[in-house]
């Protein structure tokens, strides 16, 4: 019997030592795990975010070479995008049918100019005629009004029209496109396009630490993360 004993208490000791050893190796094995919890103590507590992995082959434990773990990196960042999160919740926030364009949205040219416009004059998209939201080419049943198939189309149609000279290099405030984009115009129209832009100015600021912040915790390279930045934000 006492060697009976001895035996299943060795044993007992075993298993105990084998799941402390497991519950030491969760953050390796499972790392998307230690990335939330470590976001949820950031202190920064309005603006977090969840994190999805959408590739499973992240919880693959084998050894892989540098450009595959920056590989996955990047497409960690590209699914997980914190500037598509946020924009998504401001737009849903203001009712916007917009929301479900915003990984499109930010890849557009003068995108944050493009959308504090859309607010004065469709609110974001929710007041429109053939999906055009912002008087592209005049007002509706006139020959140059323009018809769009999505809204999507319509913004990326704007934010083309921001690119061209007159606006990007002459007309580059809201005051300045006073009775040139809008005519007359007015100071409401002024005010409420400069706030939702200061607005959405501060999104991508705020974003763009995130961003920095997801990425090292993926051991991501500054270099690439550089890249991944230009290629999606003007």
């Amino acid at each position: 019997m006492k060697a009976l004993f001895t035996f299943r208490s060795a044993k007992e000791q075993s298993s105990t030592l084998g799941i402390i050893a497991l519950i030491s190796l969760l953050p390796v094995l499972v790392p998307h795990i230690a990335l939330g919890a470590g976001l949820q103590t950031s202190g920064n507590q309005s603006q977090i975010f969840e994190i999805k992995v959408a590739d499973s082959s992240l919880l693959d434990s084998t050894t892989k070479t540098n450009d595959n773990q920056n590989s996955l990196s990047i497409e960690t960042v590209t699914n997980n995008d914190p500037l598509v999160i946020n924009l998504k919740a401001f737009l849903d926030s203001n009712d916007s049918p917009l929301g479900e364009y915003a990984s499109e949205i930010v890849k557009q040219p003068q995108w944050q100019r493009a959308l504090a416009i859309s607010y004065v004059e469709s609110h974001m998209g929710r007041d429109c005629f053939n999906n055009n939201c912002s008087g592209m080419g005049g007002a509706p049943g006139t020959p140059t009004w323009r018809k769009y198939s999505t809204k999507l189309d319509w913004f990326k149609d704007l934010s083309n029209l921001l690119e061209k000279p007159v606006y990007k290099e002459k007309y580059t405030t809201f005051q300045k496109m006073k009775g040139v984009y809008v005519q007359p115009g007015s100071a409401a129209w002024v005010n409420g396009a400069q706030s939702k832009y200061d607005k959405l100015m501060a999104i991508t600021e705020q974003s763009e630490s995130q961003r920095r912040d997801l990425a090292q915790q993926h051991n991501l390279d500054l270099a690439a993360l550089s890249t991944f930045t230009d290629n999606q934000v003007n």
